[in-house]
């Protein structure tokens, strides 16, 4: 079978899975589809974190934009939104995350160590390494995220 019908096949067996639930995200293509992306054109969307355990506090008004998922890995893109003055409790995930900072100002905390970014700054956030991040006062922050697998998060207690 040729790759891109194998590909789309692919493709349109994840969105028909997608569509069946009610309260999934709209399909986003596989990364390895062409992607010409404008911030400008985002179809944003409240982030839902699921089992946040009691005590965590999940601030308001974080959206995300979905660009891209592998059926395979799980792996994705995203744009993420976070209102200035949110400050996204310390966690970890399962898999390596990628992030650049758009625009705004953000204090990223990884094991401990402070990290203050400006747009164009980029953290590399291996696999189960503590981190938080605070979008400074003054300007909402927008991110891409590149994560290495599906999304998960584990919160510190």
């Amino acid at each position: 079978m040729h790759t891109l019908t194998r590909r789309s096949l692919t493709a349109l067996a994840l969105a028909a899975t997608l569509a069946a639930r009610a309260d999934a995200p709209p399909p986003v293509p596989s990364p390895s589809d062409p992607l010409v992306i404008q911030l400008k054109d985002a179809q944003w969307t409240p982030l839902k974190v699921a089992d946040a355990p009691a005590g965590v506090v999940i601030p308001p008004g974080i959206m995300v934009w979905r660009l891209a998922a592998d059926p395979q890995t799980g792996a994705s893109l995203a744009y993420a939104k976070f209102p200035p003055g949110s400050v996204f409790p310390m966690h970890w995930h399962s898999h390596p995350e990628y992030t650049v900072l758009v625009s705004g100002s953000q204090r990223f905390t990884m094991d401990g160590k402070t990290y203050d970014l400006v747009p164009g700054g980029y953290v590399a956030i291996p696999a189960k390494t503590l981190h938080s991040v605070t979008c400074n006062a003054g300007a909402e922050c927008i991110t891409l995220i590149r994560r290495g697998g599906p999304v998960d998060y584990h919160f510190e207690k």
